[in-house]
């Protein structure tokens, strides 16, 4: 319908108040309009009216104010529409405003027809003001209500007269185009571009109806995408209706749409972190138009710069040491922009980003995942182009995916560096060490496997071990490993394995299967070299002979002496008498025999006493017992023993003067007794400690049977043992015994049945030389002392 204006808002000045009338609220506002006004609060009761109002509506203003506006409003649709209309507003900025044409109701006399406009003030206050409306031509009721139908749509209607002029515009419609757009012809809305087309849409619509896409320009110069659909009637210069219904809405969600989708798929393109992150940023950069999407992480303790551009390929570089992101952005959540007017803040900022566009402008946003903060996302923009709240909630909206994926890409780079570092210390490792899976074929095949079985890595994977690498030389017996493998679930013996050169190597290996809840998924071995400690045994072995044949040697040689000395003794007596020629002569041969008797012997004392050992030095005590713990740690093992050392820290270095080598016999000897005196396992204890007098000390206990009240006076002995014949050589306490007095010190025996044992080792810490010489067990000590081993020796 045609309308036109019977006044216009028009201020006339500042009024003068009567004397001693109050000022009313908004009266500055009021006072100065000449139409109809009012100011209505956020729940449209009317605040102020000014005396035009009142008079519109035929009431006084005192009755006017406190009474909601909608009270007036004759029709309950329009009321409806204004309400919602209303309501919308108050989300609106200020200044913003709309207007509709609504029938009045005064308190006296005919409904009135108006047009009302509503404009936002502060404090989400509005003032609204009327103006009388005049039809200019007759007007059915059916033509009204039509009107009233199209006012009440949510999408915007277009009235257009047959020259193309819109002379009705419900208020979407105003909304979405402009409030003057009445009078105004459809063509001049659209822009240069799709002026054809609206041309060939309305031709189209005389015959039926047209339906197109086309952007037309607001009347403030924004160009708004929409969707016509036109229908107008037969005949020439028939009106038409135009439904138009906004895409920005629409278009910004398939963008969003678009731009996600791009976004995820570049997240899960790649499992390589390094590839998937940066091309999900430059699907971003590309789609907002960045000049640089820059994602800053830490890894393995430093900072690095992902650095991605629409046009140009990734970039990583590490931080410097002492560059960091501040402390106070894990704090902020949401996008925060970044200021860089100032060249010392522009400089700090290039300091994490590298060099910046001339007009750029940045922001930022903090990832966070599951665990926390993992990086942060900074994107520079070009501020001639700078960005609305689209691009910022698109970019609220996809960082937390980015940061899902930037958290899960780190723990598999760091899980894959641990995984690096773990297979190199295990490929420092000297023992074998491997793993198979749960048929038995190597998995994993560590570097001393190669050096150990001559058998590289790339041959040993994917095949049986102890059948078809690394064979076992009894078949049979690594079955039975095997198998009391996969029923207990761990395995330890002793196994000769043949090498790539079809060698013999002895290993102790033990094994480990490794589960997945209760399914067997494999298991790893490992597996020492018997070679080294079977060698050392042999020396050790040999070196108790030697030690036992001096102490033979030197058994005998005292023996022979003494009959010897009187041999040569009497036959030099001889000699100094006057003896006949063949007389002397037989007596000279007496006495050149005995003579060289006697050097042999001498001979067998020096072989004797070089048994003895060498150098005394300064030694550690505590350091002494770990290093042979660990000598025969896997023997230990493999006879079900465990060894502890108590206290497991000293509170001061306990040092002796001593031949570390002999000590080192010593306590051998007194652990290999206190093993084999429990042949079904058990606890051997060394205790070290300080005397009261000043000496140093050391226990060994074991939890045997004890020894026996009746032959505890015979277990230093040389050649005394309780074990069976050819399993002990009956020196090993002799030779301990001798070692120990020869330092100056003394053995203890505390033995109860039943019990278990103990040998206490009483040392000086200045080493000095006893009586007896090591080797010779000639007398036994004197007291009884400590418990550990049984003397099986």
């Amino acid at each position: 319908m045609n309308v036109k204006r019977t006044s216009s808002f028009k201020f006339t000045g500042e009024l003068l108040r009567a004397t001693g009338e109050p000022e009313r609220p908004h009266a500055q506002i009021l006072r100065g309009l000449v139409i109809p006004s009012a100011v209505l609060d956020a729940s449209g009761i009317v605040l102020a009216a000014n005396r035009s109002m009142a008079e519109l509506l035929r009431m006084d203003r005192l009755q006017i104010e406190g009474e909601p506006l909608l009270m007036w409003i004759r029709r309950p649709n329009e009321r409806e529409a204004f309400g919602r209309e209303f309501l919308g507003l108050r989300k609106r900025a200020r200044g913003q405003a709309f207007t509709r044409d609504l029938e009045l109701a005064p308190s006296l006399g005919l409904a009135l027809r108006c047009r009302v406009r509503a404009a936002k003030l502060d404090r989400d206050e509005v003032l609204v003001t009327c103006e009388r409306s005049q039809v200019a031509d007759a007007e059915t009721e059916l033509g009204r209500a039509v009107t009233r139908a199209l006012d009440g749509l949510d999408q915007g209607v277009l009235l257009v007269d047959g020259e193309g002029r819109v002379v009705h515009a419900n208020p979407a419609a105003q909304d979405l185009l402009g409030d003057a757009i009445v009078g105004r012809g459809l063509l001049e809305l659209a822009e240069p571009a799709f002026l054809d087309q609206l041309g060939r849409g309305l031709a189209l619509s005389r015959d039926g109806s047209w339906i197109g896409e086309l952007d037309l320009k607001r009347l403030d110069g924004e160009t708004v995408p929409v969707e016509l659909s036109l229908a107008a009637g037969s005949g020439e210069g028939a009106p038409a209706v135009v439904l138009c219904r906004d895409l920005r809405e629409s278009r910004r969600r398939a963008f969003e749409v678009q731009i996600t989708g791009q976004f995820d798929r570049a997240l899960v393109s790649s499992a390589e972190p390094r590839e998937a992150i940066p091309a999900a940023c430059q699907a971003l950069a590309t789609g907002l138009g960045a000049l640089r999407v820059i994602v800053l992480t830490q890894l393995g303790g430093n900072w690095e710069r992902w650095n991605t551009a629409p046009d140009s390929s990734p970039r990583f570089s590490t931080l410097d040491p002492d560059t960091a992101p501040p402390p106070d952005w894990a704090r902020d959540v949401g996008v925060r922009p970044i200021y860089i007017e100032d060249p010392k803040a522009r400089a700090e900022l290039e300091r994490l980003t590298g060099d910046l566009h001339p007009a750029a402008e940045a922001i930022r946003v903090t990832l966070r995942a599951t665990g926390g903060v993992v990086g942060h996302l900074i994107c520079t923009f070009d501020r001639r182009s700078a960005w609305g709240d689209e691009e910022l909630g698109l970019v609220t909206q996809l960082a937390p995916q980015l940061a899902m994926g930037l958290a899960n890409g780190l723990l598999m780079l760091e899980t894959r560096a641990l995984a690096a570092y773990q297979s190199r210390v295990l490929d420092q490792t000297a023992v074998l060490l491997n793993s198979v899976d749960a048929e038995g074929r190597v998995v994993t095949w560590n570097r001393a496997s190669e050096r150990l079985v001559g058998i590289p890595s790339s041959e040993a994977k994917g095949r049986l071990f102890g059948l078809e690498i690394a064979k076992a030389k009894d078949i049979d017996h690594w079955r039975d490993m095997w198998d009391t493998l996969l029923r207990d679930g761990v395995m330890a013996r002793e196994i000769v394995l043949l090498g790539g050169d079809e060698r013999e190597i002895p290993f102790h290996l033990e094994g480990r299967v490794l589960r997945d809840g209760n399914e067997i998924r494999g298991a790893v071995f490992v597996g020492l070299d018997l070679r080294i400690r079977r060698a050392l045994e042999k020396q050790v072995l040999q070196s108790q002979k030697m030690a036992a044949v001096g102490l033979l040697a030197a058994g005998i040689a005292h023996e022979i002496n003494n009959p010897l000395s009187g041999v040569v003794g009497y036959s030099k007596l001889l000699l100094e008498r006057d003896l006949a020629p063949t007389i002397r002569e037989k007596v000279e041969r007496i006495a050149a025999s005995g003579e060289r008797c006697r050097k042999i012997v001498e001979g067998v004392l020096l072989f004797s006493r070089s048994q003895q050992g060498g150098e005394r030095t300064k030694i550690e005590l505590g350091d002494l017992v770990d290093r042979v713990v660990r000598i025969g740690e896997y023997q230990w093992k493999m006879h079900n023993v465990r060894i502890l050392r108590e206290p497991e820290r000293l509170p001061a270095p306990l040092l002796v003067m001593a031949d570390s080598d002999q000590l080192e016999q010593v306590l051998l000897n007194l652990l290999s007794n206190a093993v084999d005196a429990m042949p079904r396992g058990g606890t051997v204890r060394i205790c070290l400690g300080e005397e009261p007098s000043g000496e140093v000390s050391f226990a060994v206990s074991d939890e045997g049977q004890g020894i026996p009240e009746e032959i505890r006076d015979s277990i230093f002995d040389p050649f005394f043992s309780t074990k069976e014949i050819g399993k002990g050589t009956g020196l090993g306490l002799s030779i301990s015994y001798g070692i120990v007095r020869d330092h100056g010190g003394d053995i203890l025996l505390e033995s109860q049945p039943g019990r278990g044992t103990t040998f206490r080792v009483i040392l000086p810490r200045d080493g000095s030389m006893g009586d007896s010489p090591p080797g010779l067990a000639a007398s036994k000590p004197d007291a009884a002392p400590s418990r550990l081993s049984d003397p099986s020796s």
